[in-house]
């Protein structure tokens, strides 16, 4: 995808707000990627099966990853990304990939590498969150680090409702225990910002402990 890449920078847009997939430039912020509806004719002419996607809902998710990975990344790092057609892995590797460009990091399938990318999403982590609490657990976010390295979260801060509703897929299940679901629909419907909320409490609880 070197060429669409080029092409674009050479046409006036920031790349470093787009992600250049197989079959689609997808925008992740309007404004800063200058991605004009004249550029984006342009392209069409040079790129007629590559689809340019102006998708609000995916504009809000990059904005959601990108107030992580401001605060974990630094340049140049290497990242494993496990690629896969499935929605998580399709949106972990779409919201990554400008980051080749911004930070200069590199998304690797082999061995060497500083992180490792996990799919999980803001609902995956709350969950894991309430699963530990009901089996009288200490109530904690997910590891991160395992037995294969440090582990990277770029999609904590993103419900899973809005890959579901940019992608046109789900539901997307987030826990395979009925009672941890049940306490879910609970906290939705009389909280529904319960999520954020115990989120900053696991990310105190991370820091203290």
């Amino acid at each position: 995808m070197g060429d669409v890449v080029r092409f674009l920078s050479d046409i006036g847009v920031d790349t470093r707000f787009v992600s250049v997939m197989e079959d689609a430039v997808l925008i992740n912020n309007l404004r800063f990627s200058r991605f004009s509806r004249r550029r984006e004719e342009l392209f069409k002419k040079h790129y007629p099966n590559i689809k340019v996607v102006r998708s609000k809902i995916f504009q809000m998710i990059c904005s959601r990853v990108s107030r992580v990975l401001s605060a974990e990344l630094e340049p140049r790092q290497r990242i494993f990304v496990k690629r896969g057609d499935d929605p998580l892995s399709y949106t972990l590797y779409a919201v990554l990939e400008p980051y080749t460009r911004k930070y200069g990091v590199s998304l690797v399938s082999g061995p060497e590498f500083d992180f490792i990318a996990s799919p999980l999403t803001l609902d995956h982590i709350i969950a894991y969150a309430i699963e530990r609490m009901i089996n009288g657990k200490l109530i904690i976010g997910p590891p991160r680090e395992d037995h294969r390295g440090k582990l990277l979260y770029p999609l904590s801060r993103v419900p899973v409702a809005w890959i579901e509703r940019w992608l046109g897929v789900g539901p997307i299940r987030v826990t395979g225990d009925n009672v941890v679901e049940e306490f879910l629909g609970f906290f939705e419907e009389v909280f529904p910002q319960f999520r954020e909320n115990m989120l900053k409490s696991l990310d105190y609880i991370q820091r203290v402990i």
